[in-house]
């Protein structure tokens, strides 16, 4: 665990959106965009002055290096699911990527959002699987003969959590990631935007929270819940601390509609899958706007910012602050 801090000089006003925009220059925010991403948040808390740690983690993170899919012969648009290299043979196994790839974890595929316009990355799979939009999933039902094949190799990463505020007793504790699939605006720099506006402008806060930017929640090789590794990894180091405070909440996708608190037992192990999510689910809120308004870009490279607004980040902000 390192400490930095650092004296602000003539800092311009913190602006929510502009940042969401800074962010998405370094997408998608996986490996080494990971990487330019917590420096960017880094070099931020110490242009306003904040004081902050950081904890390293390792992981592994898969990297695409070729993704293919034929039909009858014609080459179809399409992107790597997979966490593990391999060959789709046929076409048996057409998958909504919006029902839960825990259901078929294990399972080659070819995978399609009903609800995106383009191609969704919305689950992960440990088996041969690619992603393809509307048009190649019709391409697909058509053809006779459907063959594929995808190389991924698992690169072995060091991750960060940045931390700032109270990091010995605080009272509530309150997580954003940083990493994305794809562009990523909504999911989630619009969280780590209104975690960053409540931390740079709201420095009483810092006296009772706990606020983490969270990396590595995106893919990992964790099994079976491949997301969420960078949020187990702070319970690991800081598992008596998650056991005292009062409350936890997580940031997560808000920005495009009116924010709102839920501990929707479905949506708490989703947001936030620790390994005591259910011990301490009463005390755990998920800040977010619609989920099922997300879908159309979910995961995709439409997820571009264009649905954020400067109210709805505000709405956000000020929710997080009155809780």
């Amino acid at each position: 665990m390192t400490m930095h801090t650092h004296k602000p000089k003539n800092t311009p006003q913190f602006i929510p959106l502009s940042f969401i925009q800074e962010l998405l220059r370094h997408s998608p925010r996986q490996l080494e965009y990971e990487r330019e991403t917590a420096q960017l948040i880094k070099e931020t808390l110490r242009a306003y002055g904040m004081e902050f740690s950081v904890q390293r983690f390792a992981t592994k993170i898969p990297r695409e290096r070729h993704a293919e899919l034929f039909a009858d012969g014609k080459s179809i648009s399409c992107k790597s699911t997979a966490l593990v290299s391999g060959v789709i043979s046929g076409k048996d196994h057409l998958l909504s990527s919006l029902i839960s790839s825990q259901e078929n974890l294990y399972t080659s595929n070819i995978n399609s959002n009903p609800r995106c316009s383009t191609i969704s990355r919305s689950n992960y799979y440990f088996a041969p699987a690619v992603a393809v939009d509307t048009a190649g999933l019709i391409t697909v039902l058509r053809a006779q003969r459907v063959t594929g094949k995808v190389a991924v190799d698992a690169v072995r990463w060091t991750s960060e959590n940045i931390l700032v505020g109270n990091r010995t007793n605080p009272r509530t504790t309150v997580f954003a990631h940083y990493d994305s699939i794809e562009s990523g605006a909504i999911d989630n720099a619009s969280g780590v935007a209104v975690v960053m506006d409540a931390v740079v402008h709201n420095s009483q806060t810092l006296e009772d929270t706990l606020y983490v930017f969270s990396g590595n929640e995106e893919l990992s090789y964790d099994q079976p819940v491949y997301w969420g590794h960078g949020f187990r990894a702070f319970e690991r180091v800081h598992l008596s601390l998650m056991r005292r405070v009062r409350s936890i909440i997580v940031v997560d996708c808000v920005g495009y509609g009116r924010a709102a608190f839920s501990q929707d037992p479905h949506l708490v192990p989703l947001a936030f899958p620790i390994t005591n999510v259910h011990t301490w689910q009463k005390k755990i809120w998920i800040l977010s706007a619609d989920v099922d308004a997300l879908m159309p870009v979910y995961h995709s490279a439409i997820d571009d910012g264009r649905m954020i607004t400067a109210a709805y980040l505000r709405q956000a902000h000020d929710m997080l602050l009155n809780a």
